[in-house]
């Protein structure tokens, strides 16, 4: 982050949100996805598919409701509630019985409550866990559209609702949802009283759940990246006392570092293929922009000027960077090949922009906008050339990352003293706050969907 790098405020520890408030968004123009029951998900403003999602049938037993019937149920509907291309229909306006419809009385009734889809339930105990059937119908023809059965240990309920609305989400746009991915994030809530902050990569489920830290080095770690299969973070670090770039598995371990002779180490990326790490590296106190391999092999520089380059994050088709610069001026998103050549300015709107990341399918642009006042979150679509605010309200909001599947989008808010990360839909929508403990920042959403 450039900001970070001109005013010297890597060691000083973010600023620190209260719960931002949902306001509506300048919506995201649509571009076309493949799909088998055309939902494009893309289309902020366009109807949502009605599906109805009663509560489980299960044997009436207080631990398995507990355990594992609740918290199936509350994260099946957290999630396609929360899917843009969803609409989940009233709970109190569902018949009872007709489940499943058999009859086309019987599916009228569930159809008068406003719903196309019945997304209907079994959960039952097993000698090693429980088992969840899972059936889904379209009421117009009364046809099971997709039939899943799932088993675990009891206490991986979540995980079941988890895949079964990645099926569901399949089932409709021929691509799992992004219900599996995880986010990685920096959080200071382990900082003893009174001593200087420290801050760890934590890892969590997409909606908030399960949080966990992955490292525990008593130091600044900061900027975590997902490896592409999802078996790896790389990050800054100051452990050794001056910044350097580490690499940790995600199955926990110890952080191994990146030997590199460069100095400021910040901002590093893994490039789609795993092979590469690009970062903010500085020579003489010039930042620029370098490569260098997983291993510290190959090192190379792509930048070369007086400017501050900063924040490079790689295209997903590996061939090309974007990166800030303030060559020209104020700080503002560029593009260049993966060898350094062929660099061209691509935000035109505002005085700021800073932090930019790709969309899945490299078709936009996600940076932090600033005209006057705090940051917002802007989309750049690459092909229009037109860019897009999506986050609204005071606080400073930067940060962004993509859901692999580009349905949704998660970032940091700072406001009253207080860093927060939220996820919202593509266009804004749908915003929640998913951490709370402590100051939490600089979100990474995991590239593999499953």
């Amino acid at each position: 982050m450039i900001r970070a790098i001109v005013l010297s405020t890597l060691l000083a520890g973010l600023p620190a949100l209260a719960a931002p408030q949902t306001a509506p968004p300048t919506p995201l123009p649509a571009s076309p996805q493949e799909t088998i029951i055309a939902v494009d998900i893309t289309k902020p403003s366009g109807a949502r598919m009605p599906i109805a999602i009663p509560p489980p049938i299960s044997p009436l037993t207080p631990e398995l409701k507990t355990n594992a019937v609740d918290p199936f149920f509350r994260a099946l509907n957290d999630d396609l509630a929360a899917y843009p291309a969803f609409l989940v229909t009233d709970l109190s306006l569902q018949p009872k019985g007709a489940r499943p419809p058999r009859s086309r009385e019987e599916g009228d009734a569930w159809i008068a409550t406003g719903a196309q889809f019945l997304l209907d339930t079994q959960v039952r105990p097993t000698a090693s866990g429980i088992e969840v059937e899972a059936q889904l119908y379209d009421l117009k023809t009364l046809k099971n559209v997709l039939g899943k059965a799932y088993a675990s240990e009891t206490g991986g309920a979540r995980r079941i609702a988890h895949t079964l609305a990645n099926d569901v989400v399949r089932q409709f746009t021929g691509r799992p949802g992004p219900f599996l991915a995880r986010i990685a994030f920096v959080s200071d809530r382990h900082t003893p009283k009174g001593s200087r902050p420290e801050k760890e990569v934590f890892v969590m489920d997409w909606d908030g759940e399960n949080q966990w830290r992955l490292t525990a080095n008593r130091s600044l770690s900061l900027a975590p990246d997902w490896s592409p299969d999802g078996k790896k973070i790389v990050f800054q670090s100051y452990m050794k006392g001056t910044p350097g770039l580490f690499v940790v598995p995600t199955a926990g371990g110890a952080a191994k570092e990146i030997p590199v002779s460069t100095e400021l180490n910040a901002s590093p990326s893994f490039s789609p293929d795993g092979k590469w790490i690009a970062y903010c590296g500085s020579v003489r106190g010039n930042p620029e922009i370098f490569v260098v391999g997983v291993d510290g092999t190959g090192l190379r520089r792509l930048t070369d000027n007086s400017a501050v380059d900063s924040t490079p994050r790689w295209a997903p088709n590996g061939r090309e960077m974007a990166f800030t610069s303030n060559r020209q001026g104020s700080p503002q998103i560029y593009l260049m090949d993966g060898e350094g050549a062929n660099v061209r300015r691509v935000s035109l709107a505002g005085n700021w922009n800073d932090e930019a990341t790709f969309a899945p399918d490299g078709s936009r642009l996600t940076f932090a906008c600033g005209n006057e006042g705090d940051f917002q979150i802007c989309v750049l679509d690459l092909l229009s050339g037109r860019t897009f605010q999506i986050s609204a309200g005071p606080g400073a909001h930067e940060n962004a990352s993509w859901s692999p599947d580009g349905s949704k989008l998660a970032w940091e808010v700072t406001r009253d003293g207080s860093t927060q990360i939220v996820v919202a839909n593509t266009d804004g929508s749908s915003l929640r706050v998913v951490t709370s403990a402590g100051n939490n920042s600089s979100p990474a959403w995991s590239k593999t969907l499953e």
